[in-house]
């Protein structure tokens, strides 16, 4: 979870991701069957299975209310001029319909001493459709947490050093066709603000937060970033906003394409509107889709991080452009992640209400908000650090890391002859369309892992 300052955990909210599934590129959040459970009663009523939630666009645009507290050295009106502009970054993006606006000020301000009763009321789903009880909380909550206090208080002491912020969206519900958000809440860390002009890493971290509120998980993508010796200006462009780590404030201020098409799948654009921004989303972009499969080519390996990178640029060789110019996604990202999962199926799991029970989807992978053109796409291991809280992927989400198996440990690519066999560098690009789904010839066989079955076993 640390690794100095220079690499700061920004977190959703932590009492949904220890049992929510999570995915890169994707929603925090994905239906499952309703049953009975200790965490969960009542499962998620009516709940859609594989089907993500997110806040139902007949409430945009969605409001929020800001504390009354100062957030470090900001004034209570410096800080609510930078939250307006953190969600301005996702409503502007052009194929994505969700947008925002600002209610007004909580009634009071929230500290570490009255913090609890107003997360409380939050959770409090029975008063629902009403507003939370009280007084102070409201639906879209938004805390400034000016000295740390309350993360120390919620994490232990002398964690608001590493924790900038964490959000979720919650109180979720379902009325049997489209999964929803009711409420959310985002704590941002304000101990680090030093000046009303150090502000560009706090930025970051309320747009990714926001983006946790509005049900936008992790992703991984140029994880090499995350090494003491940095990375190139390209993994820089393209690492997304949504990575689990605050690396550059200025460069993860500007949603990548990994961020724009995951916003995009959950609130997707319909009307065509140039004069504001807005075009209608996958008319100009296309997806590849299909399945990661272990060397028997069909046992399907799930929690595998899945790239889809754009060819280089012949005229300008020496510039690594594919590293600002991917997306991703991890294999079976709509499948539940704990007990359900026959691949992760470990003794001591409460059986969760999120993720799909249909086998179907396990390995399955879906990139969307593709350019036209062409592409590689290769498989990696989700990174060892970002699993649990910094989770990537359903499996990384509940704490576990599957390093690639079999012989090709730093990942394998999709070749056109697809086997088991090929080398573990050898890959053929795939051409994307706007507007196209490709789905033929893109599943991974993954090298040299071992048998299906064993001498003592059936099976297909």
């Amino acid at each position: 979870m640390t690794l100095g300052r220079r690499f700061r955990p920004l977190l959703p909210l932590v009492l949904i991701a220890a049992t929510a599934p999570a995915t890169a590129e994707g929603p925090l959040n994905v239906g499952g069957p309703p049953f009975s459970a200790p965490d969960f009663p009542n499962g998620i009523p009516n709940s859609v299975p594989g089907v993500p939630f997110r806040w139902n666009a007949s409430g945009f645009p969605l409001t929020y209310w800001t504390d009354q507290g100062t957030l470090g050295a900001l004034t209570n009106t410096q800080a609510n001029d930078l939250v307006e502009q953190a969600f301005k970054v996702w409503n502007d993006v052009e194929t994505a319909s969700i947008t925002f606006s600002r209610a007004g000020g909580l009634t009071q301000n929230v500290t570490v001493l009255n913090y609890l009763s107003v997360e409380d009321a939050i959770y409090d789903c029975s008063t629902l459709p009403g507003p939370p009880a009280g007084g102070t909380a409201q639906p879209r909550t938004i805390v400034y947490d000016s000295n740390g206090s309350i993360i120390d208080d919620l994490f232990g002491p002398g964690q608001s050093d590493s924790v900038l912020g964490f959000a979720s969206g919650v109180c979720l519900t379902s009325d049997g066709v489209e999964n929803s958000y009711n409420r959310g809440i985002s704590v941002l860390n304000g101990k680090d603000v030093n000046s009303p002009a150090d502000t560009v890493d706090l930025k970051a971290v309320m747009i990714h937060e926001f983006g946790h509120m509005i049900g936008l998980d992790h992703s991984q993508l140029n994880v090499e970033c995350l090494g003491f010796f940095g990375c190139s200006g390209a993994a820089l462009e393209g690492l997304p906003t949504m990575f689990p780590f605050l690396v550059d404030g200025s460069a993860m201020s500007t949603p990548s394409p990994d961020d724009i098409a995951g916003l995009s799948e959950l609130y997707p654009e319909t009307v065509n509107d140039p004069a504001n921004g807005k075009v209608v989303y996958g008319t100009t972009t296309g997806v590849i889709t299909g399945h990661i499969l272990f060397s028997d080519g069909a046992t399907p390996a799930e929690g595998f991080n899945v790239v889809a990178r754009a060819v280089d640029d012949p005229a300008t060789p020496s510039v690594d452009e594919s590293k600002s110019r991917a997306v991703s996604n991890v294999s079976g990202y709509l499948f539940t992640g704990d007990a359900g999962n026959p691949i992760s199926q470990f003794a001591g799991f409460t059986p969760s209400p999120f993720g799909s029970r249909d086998t179907s989807l396990l390995g399955f992978y879906y990139i969307p908000g593709l350019p036209p053109g062409n592409y590689t796409v290769e498989i990696e291991a989700v990174d060892e650090s970002l699993t649990g809280s910094s989770g990537v992927g359903p499996i990384g989400a509940i704490g576990i890391q599957f390093p690639m198996p079999g012989t090709c440990p730093d990942g394998d690519f999709l070749d056109a002859s697809e086997s088991d066999q090929e080398d573990c560098t050898d890959s053929t690009p795939v051409t994307v369309t706007a507007g196209a789904t490709l789905s033929t010839g893109t599943d991974i066989v993954i090298n040299g892992t071992g048998p299906r079955y064993d001498a003592w076993e059936d099976g297909p």
